[in-house]
């Protein structure tokens, strides 16, 4: 048995799937963990009792599906539970930075439901996407993405992740329909308050988005892609050290695909506006440090702008997810608004008429 919610996770179901380290469990309770985070799914703190004279982890994390049938559909259709267990189903010796333990990972073969439990990393702070990222703690995040990328550029071990996506996958390509069917809602909602020569670019890049993941594809430099490169996915510990979590969106793609999503989304626009360039310049140099080279400073900014077409594509889709609570919606207006104010500044119309695709 899966459970599907944290409410179907029993006693006896944890003691039969935990590890043998684990002393018997006698009691548990559970909390949710961030409202208006978790948005595709369940995340929840177990904390756990055991038997007299044995031990464990006082808390684990459950992560389970969405309850919203329109995010269960689109991570059925997009693949994303099954590839967040597929990732903590390999072997993590061989990663590059640092993520929890996981403790069990298994998924129902229709892609629901699934029940992933994780180490809890304690004592830890994560910034608030809302709020805005600081400028220190994002440099701290783009040299853990450099190492990741270093690690995977062009390897032959990131070629051999067969759980692992290339961004040209058919169910990318094929989200183009969607996006197509919600562009007048996304356009009468949010024309007032986004840039309107870049929404006339997203509406025409639409019918061409295939073509543009076969022509992104075939640049190279491909790596292995966080795809999910926000605030609430990165711990601080005391110790200066970050832990990365959330693996559903994990794709093979450009390094920079990454640093533009933190960019646009996760930093406040003064904040972009006035430090961009110098933690562009920061994760370039950690690249090259990690040992990536025949890759420029212009390479890198190339490949950020034309990341960036995607994601302005994305918030037409992702707009239509259910938020569920306060928190997720001002979450949401803040990834929309950023990013069109990015894409704007970044003068994206005249960067994708430049690009034959």
């Amino acid at each position: 048995m899966i459970p599907s919610t944290v409410n179907e996770i029993s006693l006896d179901w944890l003691n039969q799937v935990l590890p043998e380290e684990f002393g018997e469990i006698t009691n548990f309770t559970w909390i949710d963990l961030g409202e208006g985070v978790g948005i595709l799914g369940e995340v929840s703190r177990l904390s756990l009792t055991y038997a007299q004279g044995q031990s464990g982890p006082k808390t684990i994390v459950a992560k389970c599906q969405s309850q919203a049938s329109e995010n269960i559909l689109l991570c059925q259709t997009m693949g994303y539970y099954f590839r967040e267990v597929n990732f903590y189903s390999q072997d993590k010796e061989a990663f590059p930075v640092r993520v929890p333990k996981c403790y069990f990972s298994e998924i129902a073969i229709e892609g629901v439901p699934f029940s992933i439990l994780i180490e809890e990393i304690l004592d830890t702070t994560v910034m608030d996407q809302i709020t805005g990222a600081d400028i220190d703690k994002t440099a701290a995040v783009f040299s853990m993405l450099a190492k990741l990328h270093a690690h995977y550029w062009e390897t032959e071990e990131l070629y051999s992740l067969d759980w692992l996506p290339p961004m040209n996958n058919d169910m990318y390509k094929r989200s183009k329909n969607l996006a197509a069917d919600l562009f007048e809602n996304f356009r009468t909602d949010w024309a007032p308050i986004v840039d309107t020569r870049t929404l006339e670019v997203v509406e025409n890049f639409i019918p061409r988005y295939p073509d543009f993941l076969d022509w992104a594809a075939a640049q190279g430099n491909q790596t292995f892609t966080h795809n999910d490169a926000r605030c609430e996915n990165y711990l601080f510990s005391p110790d200066g050290s970050v832990t990365m979590i959330d693996f559903q969106y994990c794709t093979r793609f450009w390094g920079a695909w990454d640093i533009s999503n933190w960019l646009s989304a996760s930093l406040k626009v003064e904040d972009r506006r006035k430090h961009g360039e110098e933690l562009v310049a920061h994760y370039h140099n950690e690249l090259i440090a990690n040992g990536v080279n025949d890759y420029t400073i212009d390479n890198c900014w190339f490949d950020l702008k034309a990341s960036l077409m995607v994601q302005t594509y994305n918030q037409v889709i992702d707009s239509d997810l259910d938020y569920s609570n306060d928190r997720g919606k001002r979450l949401l207006e803040k990834c929309i608004t950023r990013t069109f104010s990015a894409a704007a500044d970044y003068e994206l119309t005249s960067f994708i008429e430049g690009i034959d695709f």
